[in-house]
């Protein structure tokens, strides 16, 4: 059935192709030929036409099984051959003395000429037609082929994202169970809903300012049950227009830095996390300190992944990421355009 619609369509196609030229050629002939002249001339153009289909045709075909698989001298002669075939099939049929009216004089060498001219210039014509439309297929498909690939390469962002989270709370929740048991099932509770919102939002290509802003507040909780006393957290929010569409789990990795660098055994230590959002754009600003003698274990993913999916959600201009880090401090600014 496939094969079948095709051939349709190849065949309509081409058909509105001639009534096309034919249109054109009727149009000119009127406009630049006495009428006699001109209906003389129209009478003989189907004829024509039909002459010049058969060259233009057989080189389609040697397009396609020559000049596409590289056999360029093949190519060259058989163009040859199908110029001199339709040249002499015009000249068996006799057709300049059939379109040009009262001309009783016999087939010249220049009758030759003119017609192997104007065939190969057909041929010119019709193959620039078809590599121009194969270009412009072909240009759509690239882009779709493009958008798919982009969206295989969200998915597996978006997993490694969900396995990155998952590791790193369970590293938290396996230090929760050693220094405050108690707190384990308020703990748990929390992790569920933080999954059941990743699972959710993965499946979205966007959820809002207001539901992600909920989700870091609920994973700031769920991270503040295993710290000290000597850790200080500040989480704040501003956020007029909470509808406004956003990439589910791009601001997550920021807030999972601040708790993986600024948690010390010793000393005071401060995680302050800011949220706010304008009439153009939302921006996220984590600032927090890094004790001293204390680097924890790079897992190499965080920052990498939330690059790769700046560069795919917001790319160019539509996003700024800045990066202040010293022995004793780490900042990171983030603006998104939206």
């Amino acid at each position: 059935m496939k094969i079948k619609r095709f051939w349709w369509g190849r065949v309509l196609r081409h058909a509105l192709g001639w009534l096309l030229l034919m249109g054109t050629i009727t149009a000119m002939f009127l406009a630049i030929l006495p009428a006699e002249k001109a209906q003389d001339m129209l009478r003989a153009m189907p004829l024509h036409l039909a002459l010049l289909a058969v060259p233009i045709y057989l080189h389609f075909w040697v397009l396609g099984h020559f000049l596409e698989q590289r056999r360029y001298g093949r190519y060259a002669l058989a163009t040859l051959g199908i110029v001199l075939f339709g040249t002499l099939l015009d000249a068996l049929l006799d057709t300049p003395r059939i379109m040009v009216i009262g001309n009783d004089e016999a087939y010249e060498l220049s009758d030759f000429v003119n017609s192997s001219t104007g065939i190969l210039f057909a041929l010119l014509c019709t193959t620039i037609i078809r590599y121009t439309r194969r270009g412009i297929i072909s240009h759509f498909q690239m882009q779709k082929l493009r958008a798919l690939q982009l969206e295989t390469e969200l998915s597996l962002l978006k997993a490694q994202v969900n396995q990155h989270f998952l590791f790193n709370t369970l590293n938290n929740l396996y230090g929760l169970s050693l220094t405050a048991p108690e707190q384990m099932p308020e703990a748990l509770l929390q992790l569920a809903g933080l999954m059941r919102y990743q699972l959710d939002s993965s499946r979205q290509s966007t959820v809002t300012v207001g539901t992600e802003a909920e989700y870091l507040a609920n994973y700031i909780g769920l991270e503040k049950l295993r710290l000290r006393s000597n850790t200080q957290v500040e989480f704040t929010t501003d956020l007029p227009y909470p509808d406004r569409p956003l990439a589910p789990l791009l601001l997550l990795p920021l807030v999972e830095n601040c708790f993986k660098h600024a948690i010390g055994p010793s000393g005071e230590n401060a995680i302050r996390i800011q949220l706010t959002q304008s009439d153009v754009g939302l921006t996220l600003r984590t600032d927090n300190s890094v004790p001293p003698h204390f680097r924890p274990a790079p897992s190499g993913l965080g920052l990498p992944n939330l690059r790769a999916r700046l560069d795919q959600f917001y790319p160019g201009p539509q996003h700024r990421f800045l990066v202040e880090a010293t022995d004793t401090h780490y900042a990171a600014t983030l603006t998104l355009a939206l």
